[in-house]
């Protein structure tokens, strides 16, 4: 049977979409599975393992490139589509390619129309994780099939040939040796509330202070504004590497770093995905809390302020007396996060040479 898998909206929100492939694999080796992404995150899925092809499509294309995907699609006669995040407009190319079974979130009106498997989820409403939600639309689909499968317990991100050897290069040219690369990621792309730039830079500062650890600041051209605020607050040994990478080669140099600390946003879930240890800084309102978008990895923590949230679902934002309760997080919070994963790291690290070791 093939089938498409949709997920056509941010870096954070595909990459928390990964482990329904590996379920869907696992479950029925014997789909031939097929992504259709955003153009430009191609990067994250092209390597899946037994991935059969590759689509991408954008709400912002024009009449004539919609028409030649959905011509393209129906040629090859997929018999089910899993819209991982619902859009009417996705919906409808999907159904026009005659794609019969359509599952995804029942979350809009038009939905009950579009989708004829769906199933009852109201995203913004809930604090369920979202990769637990994405992993339920999956079990829809399978049924009886998903059976005593495991679900996987966080996303993993797949590299190509070539991308770790950028994470050795990045190693090489840093003369990092056995010290440690932390990466900082001050930029939200406006998905939460913002950290204060001067506990960014404090907390930077201390870990450069370290011995043994390597700090660099990451962001895109978009978060070059927080930058810019931060650069006059670091420690002249802080070094920036905003704007430098593509996508999938910053994929490949993030298997160099060994912490990486930022908000909620797609960066933190790469390398969290990446295996790389990782503290997100999130606010407590449930549709931005960890519960909801929290980092899922072997070496993953969260940190969250400490005050009676006293919104139902939506951040107030400047109504709230609480405003902004990410200025309740300090410095110290964020460094005690780090430094008890380098604890864990290093015992992880040990039993695995330990074992290594035994197995040569």
């Amino acid at each position: 049977m093939k089938i498409l898998v949709t997920r056509t909206d941010k870096l954070g929100d595909l990459v928390l979409s990964l482990p329904v492939f590996t379920y869907l694999r696992q479950a029925r080796p014997d789909l031939e599975i097929h992504a259709l992404v955003a153009p430009g995150n191609e990067p994250l899925v092209e390597n899946l393992p037994g991935l059969a092809g590759l689509w991408t499509w954008s709400v912002d294309g024009t009449e004539a490139e919609t028409r030649q995907l959905q011509q393209r699609l129906a040629a090859e006669g997929f018999a089910a589509a899993i819209l991982l995040q619902y859009r009417r407009e996705l919906a409808l190319l999907l159904k026009g390619a005659g794609i019969g079974r359509r599952y995804g979130p029942f979350s809009r009106f038009s939905s009950w129309f579009l989708l004829n498997r769906g199933s009852w989820q109201k995203r913004s409403h809930s604090d369920r994780h979202e990769m637990d939600q994405n992993l339920d639309l999956a079990r829809r689909f399978l049924g009886a099939a998903a059976g005593g499968v495991p679900r996987p317990e966080h996303a993993r991100v797949h590299l190509g040939a070539g991308q770790e050897d950028l994470g050795r290069e990045f190693r090489r040219e840093y003369q990092l040796g056995e010290d440690y690369a932390v990466f900082i990621h001050p930029g939200s792309g406006g998905s939460a509330l913002d950290w204060p730039v001067d506990r960014f830079a404090g907390v930077a500062n201390a870990l450069a202070a370290q011995e043994g650890f390597h700090v660099f600041i990451t962001g895109t051209a978009a978060d070059a504004r927080v930058v810019a605020s931060l650069q006059p607050l670091l420690d002249g040994r802080i070094r920036l590497l905003v704007d430098r990478y593509n996508l999938r080669d910053f994929l490949g140099v993030l298997t160099g770093a060994d912490y990486f600390v930022g908000p909620s946003t797609g960066p933190l879930h790469m390398a969290a995905g990446l295996g790389v240890a990782t503290v997100g800084i999130f606010p407590p309102v449930r549709t931005m809390s960890p519960g909801r978008w929290g980092p899922r990895g072997p070496l993953a923590e969260a940190v969250t302020p400490t005050v009676d949230c006293p919104a139902r679902r939506l951040c107030r934002g400047e109504r709230c007396r609480h405003f902004n309760c990410l200025e309740a997080i300090y410095e110290r919070d964020v460094l005690e996060a780090v430094l008890t994963l380098h604890c864990n790291k290093q015992a992880a690290d040990r039993i695995a040479g330990a074992a290594s070791e035994e197995e040569s």
